[in-house]
């Protein structure tokens, strides 16, 4: 603009002094220049806005490359300030980057580090050269970043600073750290293994083995290395059996070999090895496993034995064995059995085989097979008799014993039986026997009873008169006997008389207390209990709870005679003071029918094996036959120094008399 203000004052000047044509003419060039000039500044303004879009586009390029690049940008401050800072750091830090502004850097260094930092901050203010360094850094959230920083010194004479570059290294480190754990395991492996990792060349030379070669062989690494594995072998030739082995299929498992000890003893071993070829495919080397399985083969051996003699068992006993598999919710089933088992039951294995055990054991109801699956599962054996069916519809009776065997993931069920048709023969004819002797007991009773109650008759119609007539004739023999002889003789009579009397009582009571037939058991036991009190000077006290004078005749004279027999021990053998009689009627109760309960107690000193009998009664062994013979139960309990404590239950049912 100033070149175009210059044109114009020297064309007016040049107009003044040439006149008017010089004018005109000086016009129309100074018009062609300033078009010139025109053109010009208008390329120059072109340029200038082209340099200014590109310097616009540089610095877009730079923005983003400095705020987008992978890695992190930053400007500390000599005071440590952060002054710049991308975006990639700021989510490095998880920090937003305004608020990362301003601060410390030193804020977000792990304390561990900060040594570090500040030797790096003096060496590049010292040095003014590039430096790097790791650090640890802590980010936002309580996290650790692992960064790589390259710092370069920027110092003026104004101010100094530090620009940074992080690259995030939090997965190279977690990399290196697995790869330094995973090496640490490898050489523990390797260090602690039992089986011997050994790498020979294609000659058989060692030249590498583990540490363990000292605990299987007998000797050190350091014996064993550059040494040919031919001068352990029992047998070189299988040296070549396995290299021929190897050669053909480049890898095999499980070899077995037969390998010298250092003290010459024979060593089982098991290779596991495979080849090495070089780039070529060329074999180079022989890598691979031993394992000792001496003691192994040892235990296969016996197992082996083992596993003979249990067949021959198996097979030859004459007992049946089932060999059976639980189930969950179903009864187990039969997976193997012996001859035997097949014969008895008639049928061939493939019938048996895979059938429940309630194909055979049919009475077997699915809850009694839960309750002896569950006592199995104990691990204790299971003691139980059961009935079989077999092929052609028979039935035998087995005692069996079974148990319940685990082995890893295996669950098995071994029953042994043996045939006890005989022995449930004998128990059926032995329970009929003694029901038939416990019927005849109480017909014996029975009869006893009746011959009793007709004595008792006889005695109280008959001697009853008979005592009577000559008391009456003693009486008046008293009154009108003028001798005083025939007086005393009178009173005499009397005397005897009254005495015959009260022992005729007595026995009367002891044969058939004319009270039970009166007015029923509670009065005859309440009779009982009060003559017992009046003869033995002892505290006899008696509850009834219950009505019972509505039992049955066999039953009420039981029940009496009980009381009777244990008011008599009591008294007799036991020297007691004190004696307590509860009856208590029992209601019936799951399934069981109405019972009566009879406890006698005394503090007396105890009936004894040779005292349990006495000349009229029946003794304790009466007692318990005469309760037995009712269906009932019966217990004496002897306590020295405590006195005897009778317990009887016996049931109200009358079906067990009408069957028996």
């Amino acid at each position: 603009m100033k070149h175009e203000d210059e044109m114009r004052r020297r064309a007016g000047a040049e107009s003044i002094a040439g006149g008017d044509e010089a004018e005109q003419l000086d016009q129309d060039t100074l018009i062609h220049e300033l078009r010139t000039h025109q053109l010009e500044l208008e390329m120059q303004n072109e340029e200038l806005q082209r340099t200014e879009l590109e310097l616009i586009e540089a610095r877009d390029r730079f923005t983003d490359l400095y705020d987008f690049a992978p890695v992190g940008y930053a400007t500390v401050s000599d005071k440590g300030l952060i002054t710049q800072a991308n975006i990639m750091l700021a989510e490095m830090l998880g920090v937003d980057r305004n608020r990362l502004i301003g601060q410390r850097f030193s804020h977000f260094i792990m304390p561990q580090d900060y040594d570090a930092w500040y030797l790096l901050i003096v060496k590049l203010f010292r040095l003014n050269l590039r430096q790097q360094t790791e650090l640890a850094l802590k980010c936002e959230d309580g996290s650790i970043c692992y960064a790589q920083l390259h710092c370069l010194p920027v110092c003026s004479a104004q101010s100094n600073a530090i620009r940074i570059t992080f690259a995030d290294i939090s997965e190279y480190r977690r990399i290196e750290a697995e790869k330094r754990q995973y090496e640490e395991q490898c050489r523990s492996l390797f260090e602690n293994m039992l089986d011997i990792y050994y790498k020979t060349d294609m000659d058989g030379r060692i030249e590498v083995v583990s540490p363990s070669c000292l605990a299987q062989t007998g000797y050190t690494q350091a014996e064993l290395l550059g040494r040919r594995v031919t001068e352990f072998y029992i047998d070189p030739a299988q040296r070549d059996q396995l290299l021929s082995a190897l050669l053909r299929k480049g890898k095999v498992n499980d070899y077995e070999l037969i390998l010298a000890h250092k003290n010459k003893a024979p060593r089982i071993a098991s290779a596991t090895c495979r080849l090495l070829r070089d780039e070529a495919g060329k074999p180079v080397a022989i890598e691979g496993v031993l394992r000792n399985i001496t003691a192994r083969k040892q235990v296969e051996e016996q197992l082996r034995l083992s596993e003979t003699r249990y067949r021959a068992l198996f097979e030859q006993t004459s007992d049946y064995v089932l060999v059976m598999e639980p189930r969950t919710d179903a009864a187990p089933v039969i997976v193997d059995a012996n001859q035997a088992a097949f014969e008895k039951h008639g049928y061939a294995a493939d019938d048996l085989i895979g059938k429940p055990i309630t194909f055979i054991d049919t009475n077997i109801s699915p809850e009694a097979v839960a309750e002896r699956m569950r006592l199995l599962q104990s691990g204790d054996p299971v003691y139980f008799e059961t009935k079989h069916t077999c092929s052609d519809g028979s039935t035998f009776w087995a005692d069996a014993v079974a148990r319940y065997v685990s082995i890893g993931d295996s669950n098995m069920i071994y029953s042994v039986e043996r045939d006890a048709t005989r022995r449930k023969q004998a128990e059926e004819d032995q329970a009929r026997l003694l029901r038939e002797n416990r019927a005849l007991m109480r017909q014996l009773m029975q009869v006893q009873e009746d011959e009793r109650r007709t004595l008792a008759r006889d005695l109280h119609d008959e001697l009853g008169q008979l005592l009577t007539g000559i008391q009456t004739r003693g009486e008046y023999i008293t009154m009108h006997a003028i001798d005083s002889e025939v007086r005393i003789m009178g009173e005499e009579i009397v005397r005897s008389t009254s005495a015959l009397f009260d022992a005729s009582h007595a026995s009367l009571l002891r044969l058939r207390p004319a009270t039970l037939d009166a007015l029923g058991l509670s009065a005859a036991l309440t009779e009982l209990t009060g003559e017992r009190q009046k003869q033995a000077d002892i505290v006899c006290s008696m509850r009834i709870d219950g009505d019972i004078d509505a039992l049955d005749d066999m039953r009420a004279i039981a029940i009496y005679r009980l009381v009777q027999e244990g008011l008599t021990n009591a008294f007799r053998h036991g020297k007691a003071d004190c004696v307590n009689v509860i009856i208590r009627k029992l209601p019936a109760h799951a399934g069981r029918d109405d019972q009566l309960w009879i406890e006698i107690t005394d503090n007396g000193k105890g009936v004894h094996a040779e005292a349990d009998r006495t000349p009229t009664g029946m003794g304790v062994i009466g007692m318990r036959e005469r309760v037995h013979a009712l269906g009932g139960t019966f217990m004496l309990t002897h306590v020295p120094e405590d006195g005897v404590r009778i317990e009887a239950m016996l049931p109200l049912d009358h079906s067990e008399d009408s069957g028996r």
